[in-house]
């Protein structure tokens, strides 16, 4: 039996009314970042974080001071549990301090995938007032100003050594030291040899937003990759 044309016209317009209705039921959905445990001990526990463009997710480890590490250029929104959201501009390599139970969501609102490293505090906390405005790494690291971290630069907080460290293709550190339980964030693909190290724990090879739980020791890393080497640490 063939259709009437009026059928037919009814039956054209209800399938773009569901088509357009399925379109704006999607586009209303919330769209939420993805957090991936990466190792979890009695200090810290780490994450890799992805946010795609326009997403949120809440930040249920700010029961702990954390540590926000930015992989790349872009800007990263705090929203608070009361009140508006805050816009910060990340570089790669910079890092944020957020006190805990200050920050409820995070969120990217740009049009681009972000990517970053968190990591909680489950010791070593700060104290309130530790994180001042004294200096540019501090003013940096804890908020006080926009101003990007340099590539190399150190700083002592809550118990904790923060560092950011670059090594050029063939460099080395000048001599061994002694280090206390540390994590390391890669920035950048790495290959590090630990100088004081033999056998398989002596090479180091991390993706950018990998972490490594090193133990305390003596350490003397090398980069025998063949770019430059960036990466974060953060000892206990």
């Amino acid at each position: 039996m063939h259709r009437s044309h009026h059928q037919l016209r009814f039956l054209t317009l209800l399938s773009s009314f569901c088509l357009l209705a399925a379109l704006f039921g999607l586009a209303g959905q919330p769209v939420l970042g993805k957090f991936d445990l990466q190792l979890s001990n009695e200090i810290v526990q780490v994450f890799s974080l992805d946010l795609p463009a326009g997403s949120h997710v809440r930040l249920r480890q700010n029961i702990y001071d954390v540590i926000v590490i930015a992989l790349e250029d872009s800007t990263l929104t705090l929203v608070p549990a009361e009140g508006a959201g805050n816009d910060l501009q990340l570089n790669s390599g910079d890092v944020r301090i957020l006190p805990k139970l200050t920050v409820n969501e995070l969120a990217n609102n740009t049009a681009v995938k972000s990517r970053f490293v968190i990591v909680a505090l489950k010791s070593h906390g700060i104290e309130t007032g530790e994180c001042g405005c004294s200096g540019e790494v501090e003013k940096s690291i804890c908020g006080c100003t926009a101003r990007h971290l340099p590539r190399l630069w150190a700083f002592s907080i809550g118990g904790s050594t923060l560092a950011g460290v670059s090594l050029n293709a063939g460099q080395d550190f000048a001599g061994a030291s002694y280090r206390e339980d540390s994590l390391l964030v890669a920035l950048t693909p790495l290959r590090l040899l630990d100088e004081r190290a033999s056998g398989p724990e002596s090479l180091l090879s991390l993706a950018p937003g990998e972490a490594k739980w090193l133990p305390q020791g003596q350490r003397q890393f090398k980069n025998v990759g063949s770019t430059a080497a960036r990466f974060i640490t953060i000892e206990f």
